[in-house]
């Protein structure tokens, strides 16, 4: 079962780079650079779980992710290896996760976008050939990992399913601000550090040690901002 959707013929023929790196006994750094299942020597499930595995009881595991999509089944046995993990796994968008590839992004505890990365959303699809019940029965098993999906993007985003459905039948690509704004990524490769940095750096010239537990960085500032700006569209539009 295929969800690549209208992804151009050259990106699935990308050449692929896997590979599961321990950087210490308790940190590991996975790299998904290409297609996800067995075409064109993409990442399968079986060869990520054995490596996974091989990594023993890790704390903190950091995913980098490139990849225009592949098999929607080897893809949500990823996700579900990642989610199952112990660890706490965060998520680099560093080019595009596309079809089953945002999938496996939603795995992390955290989802960061690089700079100029995106994520694509879409209807699985695939090609077959048969008789009418035959093609009746596969619009049935497509749908329903449609519904998988939808329940998926909804759960991360907090959005009700209708539109989150409106958005994966349109197939819809989101930049970084787009995707954090949904509620698809949580933050911009590089944004909390420096925030968190230039704080360091002025309270430890005033003398503090430590930083606010309740303290807010720049992202969840602007969040605030824009839910107060649609509140205040809202009560506009609907007062009498």
């Amino acid at each position: 079962m295929d969800c690549g959707g209208s992804v151009p013929k050259n990106l699935l023929s990308q050449s692929s780079e896997f590979k599961i790196v321990a950087k210490s006994n308790s940190e590991a750094e996975i790299i998904i650079y290409g297609v996800i299942g067995g075409w064109y020597d993409g990442v399968t499930a079986a060869q990520f779980q054995k490596e996974l595995k091989a990594l023993g009881d890790v704390k903190k595991i950091t995913v980098r992710l490139n990849s225009v999509g592949g098999d929607v089944f080897e893809g949500w046995t990823i996700y579900n290896l990642l989610k199952q993990h112990k660890a706490e796994v965060t998520v680099y968008v560093d080019g595009l996760a596309a079809s089953i590839a945002s999938i496996i992004a939603l795995s992390g505890d955290k989802v960061i976008m690089g700079e100029g990365s995106q994520i694509m959303i879409h209807s699985a699809w695939t090609g077959m050939y048969g008789n009418a019940r035959d093609f009746e029965a596969i619009i049935t098993r497509l749908e329903s990992i449609d519904e998988q999906l939808i329940k998926t993007y909804a759960n991360k985003t907090g959005k009700d399913k209708e539109h989150i459905r409106t958005l994966v039948h349109a197939e819809t690509y989101f930049t970084a601000d787009e995707a954090i704004e949904l509620g698809l990524a949580d933050e911009k490769s590089g944004e909390s550090q420096a925030i968190a940095a230039c704080l360091i750096q002025k309270m430890s010239a005033m003398g503090i040690k430590k930083l606010p537990k309740n303290l807010k960085t720049e992202n969840d500032l602007t969040k605030e901002k824009l839910v107060n700006t649609k509140n205040k569209i809202l009560q506009f539009t609907t007062r009498k």
